[in-house]
């Protein structure tokens, strides 16, 4: 087996740490994920899956533990550092959108471009490319506010695989979509793992 692409060691999420409300989130979980191919979290509601999807993807520290990626231990390096991986790394599906209201669908879905060294008529391509593919094309000028919920989530998927990332991580990605389009888009993380990539 290959050597796993990203690793939680011993890795604890506290919240509010020490206030009457604290609330310990995760705690000491270690898990490998493998290259090319796709890991599922399963659990209740309130299990830490999110939490522990963000500490895996660099969005949000461990109280303890490490997590590392290609063997590097990513948990103390400074945020602008973490700015780069995350941006290098990954695509973000996560089930609250965390789409700019009153950006249209276009500039959306091009956020993770920017600051790149992709050209203009290269993101321009990209993003007409990955509208159609998502059955968003006409919509690119629309405020993302003026979008049905699947719409929307459809719009934080193509955000997530405009930049070509190594690792997608979702959150729960086909709540707010229909059958058809929930089909789709796992046939395309399963085409993505086909394909070799992290």
């Amino acid at each position: 087996m290959d050597k796993a692409y990203i690793s939680a060691r011993n890795v604890r999420k506290v919240y509010n740490p020490g206030k009457p409300d604290e609330m310990v989130a995760l705690h000491d979980i270690s898990v490998d994920i493998p290259r090319g191919g796709m890991t599922i979290l399963k659990g209740p509601s309130g299990s830490g899956k999110t939490s522990l999807l963000s500490a895996i993807a660099c969005m949000s520290r461990p109280t303890e533990g490490r997590i590392l990626i290609e063997g590097r231990d990513v948990v103390k390096l400074p945020e602008r550092f973490l700015t780069d991986v995350r941006r290098s790394t990954f695509g973000f599906v996560f089930q609250q959108f965390h789409l700019i209201r009153n950006l249209s669908v276009r500039d959306n879905i091009l956020l993770p471009l920017y600051p790149t060294a992709v050209m203009p008529s290269a993101m321009k391509k990209k993003s007409v490319e990955i509208m159609a593919r998502f059955s968003l094309a006409g919509k690119e000028n629309l405020k993302v506010k003026n979008l049905s919920g699947g719409e929307q989530q459809r719009v934080a998927i193509a955000r997530a695989l405009i930049n070509d990332p190594k690792v997608i991580v979702a959150d729960e990605p086909t709540a707010h979509l229909d059958r058809k389009l929930a089909a789709e888009f796992m046939d395309m993380l399963t085409s993505l793992c086909a394909e070799g990539g992290p």
